[in-house]
């Protein structure tokens, strides 16, 4: 009987508990979506009669108290007591779930808050910030809140809370939230301004650099530090570019041909995205100019091969050959090159001058005068000059690329009257051919033919931009506004002119020249100009205000 009655009694008393449990939940979950935070507190205070041991309730309460307290922040007595309570009830939640960080963080802002009234709440505030880091394992949101709050109060933190807060912060920039990020950013405006404080809080990502650089641009700030974040991201872009093209090789020497055309093509994109703005800076340049223009050209050669081997014909991958042949000054690759080309038969062997298949004569043509055969090239010219050749129809840009080719050849072997035969029918074909008009005038310069000199400068005269370019244009902040402007190759001034503008900030705006940044600094007056060298032929010309919009009226050159 004795055992009965101590079973129902467990019994009931097992009942009683789940139906307190029930109420105090039943009550806290009414509460969660009550905004008035006095009827959540009375509401929540009867769920904790029911049941004393459910932390989200005191947690709950403890947030209540703390809204009522920073409500009545300009009534001292009123709002010190309700922060009293939220105190007193947070650290009632944390004494039945110890691990709670979000407790801890709203008992720090309760704490943070007090401080208004009583100083001696600010040390508390901070270890209790610093515990609820310590707990909060992955969660980004808690680094950015516990950040943000130590980087508002930057002077005032010893180096050991300096440091802290810059392990907390880290974990924020990596996370690739550009929010938060930005939140970080203006904090640091107002707060710091340190620039080995945000050196220290950016993991070497580009993205990270590039955001950051924006920023200062946008606010103003320091244009040195922005080009040096900025030529920091693009090493580290260069970096990225150099590992895509040793895993594109790798492809190509198991035969994965798809996959390396892949690879070089995004190595490609990568390196012709840099715009080198390590030349703005006076300290020393992080990319090495002489290995970035080997990868491009390897780079190029690549794609050239991979597709070779995938059946394109040459026609159709020329555009890589000519530009690595165009920049390439080393002879043995080129040696290779044309090994190579000619075992696949691309390419007819040395001596042979047919001009049946001119695509494939003039790039024969082109790889022995990169390797010095001007000899060679120069007994073809002659056999080309000496007789008749018809041109076929589609045809005329090969042959006059042959032609140049050839009196190039000429050149360089210091006969210059060949030479001129061949430009001279070179434009016969083409007469507006600007290129071969050039080295025609370089010929005559060297001759000393100042009639010729005159002649051929009025036809380049027509042929390029004019010296004065009228836009008149408005430019909005962060878009490029693009010109494109022929030019004959030699260097030139270039000036641009803005218009008034009705916001008062200073326009920073930078400035590219065929995709390299030669200028970027703030408007002193309403232009600006930057000497550049100019290439034969179309030349592009690239306006970004980064702070603000502008009018463009024109853009002039000398």
């Amino acid at each position: 009987m004795l055992k009965k009655s101590i079973l129902l009694a467990a019994i009931t008393a097992i009942a009683i508990l789940c139906v307190l449990i029930y109420w105090n939940q039943h009550l806290y979950y009414k509460a969660v979506n009550i905004g008035d935070p006095k009827t959540k507190i009375e509401i929540l205070e009867r769920a904790s009669k029911y049941f004393p041991l459910n932390d989200l309730v005191f947690y709950d309460l403890g947030k209540a108290f703390l809204d009522l307290g920073m409500n009545s922040i300009g009534e001292e007595e009123r709002s010190s007591i309700h922060l009293q309570k939220s105190i007193n009830q947070f650290s009632r939640s944390l004494r039945i779930n110890p691990a709670s960080y979000f407790g801890r963080f709203y008992l720090a802002q309760s704490f943070q808050s007090m401080s208004f009234y009583s100083p001696m709440y600010e040390e508390k505030a901070h270890e209790e910030y610093k515990k609820t880091a310590r707990l909060a394992g992955e969660n980004t949101e808690i680094f950015f809140e516990v950040g943000r709050v130590f980087l508002s109060r930057w002077s005032y933190l010893s180096r050991e809370d300096k440091d802290f807060t810059i392990e907390s912060l880290k974990k924020i920039a990596d996370s690739k939230k550009k929010e938060r990020l930005l939140s970080i950013f203006n904090l640091w405006e107002v707060n710091v301004q340190d620039y080995e404080v945000m050196d220290e809080i950016l993991s070497e990502e580009p993205y990270l650099y590039r955001d950051f650089a924006e920023f200062l641009g946008e606010k103003s700030l320091s244009v040195e530090e922005r080009h040096r974040y900025l030529a920091k991201a693009e090493h580290l872009e260069f970096q990225r570019a150099q590992e895509i093209f040793d895993a594109g090789e790798h492809a190509y020497f198991y035969n994965r041909l798809k996959e390396a055309q892949d690879l070089f093509k995004s190595c490609l994109n990568i390196l012709d995205k840099i715009h080198f703005y390590q030349d703005l800076l006076s300290s020393k340049s992080p990319i090495d100019l002489p290995e970035y223009s080997k990868l491009r050209g390897l780079t190029l050669l690549n794609l050239a091969k991979v597709q070779l081997e995938q059946g394109q014909e040459l026609k159709n991958v020329g555009g890589y050959l000519w530009n690595y042949l165009d920049k390439e000054e080393r002879v043995v690759p080129i040696g290779e090159l044309e090994s190579y080309l000619r075992e696949r038969g691309l390419v007819g062997q040395s001596g042979d001058s047919s001009f049946v298949d001119l695509d494939n004569l003039s790039l024969k043509l082109f790889l022995s005068f990169k390797q010095g055969r001007f000899k060679e090239n120069m007994s073809i010219g002659r056999n080309l000059l000496d007789r008749f050749v018809v041109v076929p129809e589609g045809k005329e840009t090969q042959f006059v690329r042959i032609l140049q080719i050839v009196g190039e050849s000429f050149q360089k072997g210091e006969f210059l009257y060949d030479s001129n035969d061949c430009y001279k029918r070179a434009l016969d074909l083409d007469p507006g051919n600007l290129e071969v008009l050039v080295k025609l005038r370089n010929n005559y310069e060297r001759l000393r033919a100042e009639g010729d000199i005159r002649e051929i400068n009025r036809k380049i005269e027509e042929i390029i931009a004019p010296h004065e370019v009228g836009i008149d244009r408005f430019v909005y902040k962060g878009r490029r506004f693009r010109q494109s402007m022929v030019l004959d190759g030699r260097k030139i001034n270039l000036g641009l002119q803005f218009g008034e503008s009705p916001d008062d900030r200073e326009l920073l705006v930078a400035v590219f020249f065929n995709g390299r940044v030669v200028l970027e600094d703030f408007l002193r007056e309403d232009t600006m100009s930057v000497l550049v060298e100019s290439e034969v032929g179309e030349n592009v010309i690239e306006i970004l205000p980064v702070n603000r919009g502008v009018k463009l009226l024109k853009i002039i050159y000398e």
